[in-house]
């Protein structure tokens, strides 16, 4: 096992990993920002190393300051959580150069399935359904212009190596494509230091389903499924497991086609593979190679701590899980996204009481300060109950009772939105939030 393993990342995800280390007796390092140097996440970890100023390229996204900081604090292991890093497979190989392990697939299989515009050419080599799409790096515009109107639109538009919402933009028309690729390019080289953008069929009825992966030596676990169709601006804002609209039947077609994609690749970690579900059929969307945010529905369901499992992995501990253990869920899971809302004027947590049997992972504490330069997230709120009937009333019960003082955040909206009778009927599609959000 490893001694010593430095944390790529802050926040929520940050104290996530501390937590699994604390498990194996591993000892952490964590990397701060100047924005970031009291934040509870630094207080845990056994050593901290400041990285950089504030702005996020000088700070999470410079992997040689990262690098230096685990050099110098003898940490032989890294985990980059997700974002910032977690996807870069430069940074996964200057790693392995390094003689530190990468706690994440192989700097090859992050290239391959971590392009988006790759994955969907490599899924389609595996015979598994993928919409119609391309690349458009390095094309002029009279070129996107023409490729956009043979494909038809509507279309989106993606960043080839994104997560997280970054870089995704709804077209209607060429008008619209134009007007929004700059900026489109522009947040996705912020974001992933890589501007390559991927233009894609546009679905107006689908449900985004993923499966939770785990690489290990020559097996393969899959440790379930996720629907993950509430978002807004492109960001999930709710999350279940098992994804409850899907049949049996279903289930094991989905399993089918995750086995079928990574069969060839001796794929190693975790991984997350994103479907769009339209009737009745599955389109192989794009895969995240690393650690999801929304992991946590999963441990729920499967009794498994996923994180604890890839450092083991990572570390070359034998894994013993049931092959089948994705087909057998011990309940169901719902996960809220509580996030602070713009315009924030008050960043000072003066108040934080979560309501009992629920998990809470979170990287705030009452008395700290909102951190607004790099994401809203404030905690994900996970409830559990034997029937999705069961688990919807109790996260309405569950939101109504955070005592949250101090930044303005979505609870309001996510009460409204799990009171909605078509949550609740489980009738709902990709597109609805957004739709909610312009009725209120």
């Amino acid at each position: 096992m490893f001694h010593k393993l430095l944390i790529a990342n802050r926040g929520e995800i940050a104290v996530r990993i501390i937590k699994a280390c604390r498990q194996l007796n591993i000892k952490t390092v964590a990397v701060c920002s100047t924005a970031d140097r009291h934040a509870w996440y630094t207080q845990l970890a056994d050593e901290v190393v400041c990285i950089g100023p504030a702005p996020a390229a000088q700070s999470y996204l410079n992997a040689e300051a990262i690098l230096m900081a685990a050099i110098n604090t003898h940490a032989d292991a890294i985990h980059p959580g997700y974002g910032f890093l977690a996807e870069n497979a430069d940074f996964a190989a200057m790693c392995a150069e390094c003689g530190i392990t990468w706690i994440g697939p192989k700097a090859s299989q992050i290239r391959l399935m971590g392009d988006k515009s790759l994955a969907k050419d490599y899924a389609r080599e595996q015979a598994v359904p993928v919409l119609a799409g391309a690349s458009i790096q390095g094309l002029a515009w009279p070129e996107i212009k023409q490729m956009a109107l043979k494909m038809g639109f509507p279309l989106v538009l993606k960043a080839s190596h994104g997560g997280g919402g970054k870089g995704i933009r709804v077209l209607a028309d060429a008008q619209a494509l134009h007007q929004q690729l700059r900026s489109a390019r522009q947040e996705a080289a912020a974001s992933f230091l890589n501007d390559a953008m991927y233009l894609e069929h546009f679905l107006p009825n689908a449900r985004h389903i993923e499966v939770q992966v785990l690489g290990a030596g020559n097996q393969l676990y899959i440790l379930g499924d996720r629907d993950c169709s509430l978002q807004l601006h492109k960001q999930k804002v709710l999350e279940e497991s098992p994804a409850s609209i899907l049949t049996a039947a279903q289930r094991q077609e989905l399993y089918r086609l995750s086995r079928q994609l990574l069969a060839e690749l001796n794929y190693q970690s975790l991984g997350t593979i994103e479907y769009l579900f339209a009737d009745g059929a599955f389109y192989f969307m794009e895969m995240n190679t690393r650690l999801q945010v929304e992991h946590g529905v999963t441990e729920l369901t499967t009794g498994v701590d996923i994180v604890v499992a890839q450092l083991k992995q990572a570390a070359g501990v034998r894994l013993e899980l049931p092959v089948t253990i994705g087909l057998q869920p011990q309940c169901i899971a719902i996960e809220a996204r509580i996030t602070a809302s713009l315009p924030l004027h008050q960043t000072l947590i003066r108040q934080l009481i979560w309501p009992k049997d629920v998990r809470v992972d979170t990287g705030y504490r009452a008395g700290d300060h909102f951190v607004t330069r790099y994401d809203g997230l404030i905690a994900k709120l996970m409830v559990t109950a034997p029937t999705r009937p069961a688990a919807v009333a109790k996260l309405q019960v569950a939101l109504t009772a955070v005592k949250l003082v101090g930044p303005t955040t979505n609870l309001a909206f996510l009460q409204a939105m799990v009171a909605r009778p078509a949550y609740a009927r489980d009738t709902y599609s990709i597109h609805s939030l957004a739709q909610w959000e312009a009725e209120k």
